[in-house]
């Protein structure tokens, strides 16, 4: 069995077999794209090791039933770490060991790689799976690539990858594949929108830049220089520099080390409007060979080199242009930010300040926190908004707002220390506000879900069913060229019908009447 390949083996069509991240990555690098070189250890060397290990068919078994737990996240928790346990125990057969250290001899001597996870479905256009999966830096060694190997795997089973996966309808067995890359003396990096991720726009891309390496940016953890460039005739028309406190860079012993950059370094900018230019040219020829917008990470090296780290579609485009406020009235601006994720809500504030904390988030409530990863999904999914100090409109955390639809504002620097717990606010995802007070939404028009309409009547003679497992989805999937409903989750529907009381709870203490009712009305 062929578990492992190299990149320029790889084309987009094969992303069942080496996920979407390592689809896209050997598309790059075919088509001539900068990609550091590197290779994919495939989804079938995945579950070989879990076969191999015995594993297989009970961590499928506790996957799907996790998958129906709702807001427990306790019971969340134990579950993930029962999985993660399982995979982490596993020994590879002698056969999978030797193809992924042959693989890894051939790219030099103990070179310094990243090891990235490129799970089935990662990167589609339907779901980013942004940050969710387990990346590492600045490994080097046989026996550091097989322990990063399956942290990778390990991470498909986090508390975060699986409230995912149940809110995107990604019920299935988890295949996971693992992209081992050259590492790149990272000077610069950032991230390339080529279409506005917050109103649809495809006219202009958003280039965001910070210095070091590029996780500070798509973790939020600083706020990012941002410039917008206009396609049709490449002029910069707008430049906002941000607060960037520190960088991340490959420290001694090859290990990352933070270093702080004080005023006036922080606030200056990463790029000049040539490399700007340069970079958005590059986007769009990857956006022309892929035929739609894509989301790009880049990095520059101390020569000045670029290179492309990633692809995928955009997960988050409407038809249309920027979204406008519905809301009647509004008190006070109390912080303004980026507008990360359109949309408007009314709550209360809860501020939190790590995602240990997120059981404390009463449902409907503003999430406020310092800033947010993806450890912070399965907190975001119950919040009406979310509003952070520090990150950027392309950070993971925006991503993933997108994704649920949650208004999100992010860059605001003082939301945690100007707003406070109990506090009754107004969040402006397309506006980029934060308002004092509820407001009375005013009737706003409702816009149609499109899909993208096929050149031709395409005739099948197989008919196409979505499963759908989240109600909030309904009318996406009502867009899609599909015949109809193949399968409805219902027990999604019941835990939120029910507001988190099992069935049987409610027969055994005689309330069969209520059941019967919650699920009409919810219905």
């Amino acid at each position: 069995m062929n578990v492992v390949k190299g990149l320029s083996e790889i084309r987009v069509a094969d992303d069942v077999s080496a996920g979407g991240k390592g689809a896209n990555l050997g598309e790059l690098a075919a088509a001539g794209f900068p990609v550091p070189g590197g290779f994919v250890v495939l989804r079938e060397g995945y579950w070989a090791a879990m076969d191999y290990g015995g594993v297989r068919e009970e961590l499928a078994r506790l996957h799907a039933a996790t998958l129906t737990i709702g807001d427990d996240p306790d019971r969340l928790a134990d579950n993930c770490r029962r999985m993660q346990d399982m995979v982490r125990k596993v020994t590879l057969s002698p056969e999978l060991r030797e193809a992924v250290l042959e693989a890894y001899a051939a790219l030099g001597p103990d070179v310094t790689v990243a090891v990235r996870s490129s799970a089935t479905g990662e990167d589609s256009a339907d779901a980013s799976f942004a940050g969710m999966n387990a990346s590492f830096t600045n490994v080097s060694g046989e026996a550091a690539v097989l322990e990063r190997l399956v942290d990778c795997w390990a991470s498909a089973f986090s508390p975060r990858v699986v409230t995912y996966r149940a809110e995107r309808g990604f019920t299935g067995e988890p295949a996971i594949a693992v992209v081992v890359q050259q590492m790149v003396e990272v000077e610069r990096a950032g991230v390339i929108f080529t279409a506005d991720p917050r109103t649809g726009d495809r006219h202009r891309l958003i280039v965001e830049a910070v210095f070091g390496q590029g996780e500070t940016l798509v973790s939020g953890a600083v706020e990012p220089d941002s410039y917008v460039v206009a396609k049709e005739d490449l002029r910069l028309e707008q430049v906002r520099v941000g607060d960037k406190k520190y960088k991340i860079v490959h420290g001694a012993g090859g290990s990352d080390s933070r270093v702080e950059l004080p005023e006036p370094a922080a606030r200056r900018r990463v790029l000049d409007s040539a490399t700007v230019l340069e970079l958005a040219r590059l986007a769009i020829r990857v956006e022309d060979h892929y035929g739609v917008p894509q989301d790009l990470e880049w990095a520059i090296d101390s020569g000045g080199t670029i290179f492309l780290v990633q692809t995928r579609p955009i997960t988050t485009l409407k038809a249309g242009t920027a979204e406008e406020s519905t809301t009647e009235s509004a008190g006070e601006v109390l912080v303004r930010g980026l507008a990360a994720s359109p949309g408007t809500a009314s709550g209360t504030v809860r501020v939190l300040t790590s995602p240990e904390q997120g059981k404390q988030l009463r449902g409907g409530e503003v999430l406020v926190a310092p800033m947010t990863n993806p450890d912070w999904v399965p907190t975001i999914r119950r919040a009406a908004a979310l509003v952070t100090d520090g990150g950027g409109m392309t950070c993971h955390a925006a991503i993933v707002a997108r994704e649920l639809g949650v208004p999100c504002v992010v860059g605001t620097e003082t939301a945690t220390s100007v707003l406070t717990d109990g506090q009754e606010v107004t969040v402006d995802g397309a506006a980029g506000e934060v308002r004092a007070g509820a407001v009375r939404k005013a009737a706003a028009r409702t816009e149609p879900v499109t899909a993208p309409a096929p050149a031709a009547p395409e005739a099948l003679a197989t008919r196409v069913y979505v499963n759908l497992a989240m109600p909030e989805q309904a009318e996406h999937a009502a867009a899609l060229p599909v015949d109809g409903v193949g399968l409805l989750r219902a027990e999604f529907m019941l835990t939120e019908a029910l507001g988190g009381r099992h069935p049987r709870d409610l027969l055994a203490h005689g309330e069969e009447r209520s059941f019967v009712d919650s699920m009409a009305e919810y219905l």
